[in-house]
C-alpha cells in the first residue's frame, strides 16, 4: 500500500534531517515545506526571511497555501503510485487531518512521526543553522516559545501517530521508522 509519510513537529527538532535520510533509505520523494512556501513566495528555497512569528510568509493564510501545495504535489505522487514524504511543522491538528483525507482519497496510509528532542539540543541546532547560508529553514531561536504556544497538541492515541526522539544518531532513527513500517504493513 502506498503511504504519506508526515515528519513534523517543532523548528530544530531533525525533521528536514530525518525526511531526508528516510527519503534516501526508501527512495521515496520528500516535499519541504520551507521549499514549498519559498517557491509559492516567488524567492530561492535558500532566501532567508526571518519575520516575525505569525507574520509575512508564515501567516495563517500563507501557511494554508503552502500545505495546500503540499497535499497537492502528494497526491499527484500517490497518482502515480508513488509513496511520498512530507516535511513540515503540520502545527494545525486540521492539517494534519486535511493530509489523512487526501492520502484516502488515494488509496494510501497517512502516518505521522512526530519528532522531538531535548531543548538545548534545539537550541544548538537552531543556533547552527543559523550560520548555514545554505539552509532552507527560517526557524530560530527568538521564535521558538511562541511556535511553542501556538502548536495544537498531538494526540498519541490515534493510529499512526508515532513520537521519535531525534536526539539519537539519524541511522538509527531511520532504521526503527522502517521497523515500524514493516510491522505496520
Amino acid at each position: 500500500m502506498k503511504k504519506v509519510i508526515v515528519i513534523f513537529g517543532m523548528m530544530g527538532t531533525g525533521k528536514t534531517t530525518l525526511a531526508m535520510a528516510l527519503g534516501e533509505a526508501l527512495g521515496w520523494p520528500v516535499v519541504h515545506s520551507d521549499a514549498v512556501r519559498k517557491t509559492l513566495a516567488g524567492l530561492a528555497p535558500t532566501t532567508p526571511t526571518p519575520t516575525e512569528f505569525g507574520k509575512g510568509i508564515y501567516d495563517e493564510d500563507f501557511s494554508r497555501r503552502t500545505y495546500e501545495e503540499m497535499r497537492r504535489q502528494a497526491a499527484s505522487l500517490l497518482a502515480g503510485g508513488q509513496s511520498v514524504i512530507l516535511d513540515g511543522s503540520y502545527k494545525r491538528a486540521a492539517e494534519r487531518d486535511l493530509v489523512k483525507q487526501m492520502a484516502l482519497e488515494n488509496d494510501a496510509a497517512a502516518i505521522f512521526l512526530y519528532c522531538a528532542c531535548p531543548l538545548e539540543v534545539v537550541r544548538e541546532r537552531l543556533g547552527i543553522r543559523a550560520q548555514d547560508p545554505e539552509s532552507i529553514s527560517d526557524g530560530r531561536l527568538e521564535i521558538l516559545e511562541a511556535q511553542a504556544q501556538d502548536f495544537d497538541p498531538v494526540d498519541f492515541t490515534l493510529p499512526d501517530f508515532w513520537g521519535m526522539n531525534t536526539n539519537k544518531e539519524m541511522a538509527v532513527v531511520v532504521e526503527k521508522v522502517k521497523y515500524l513500517l514493516q510491522q505496520r504493513a
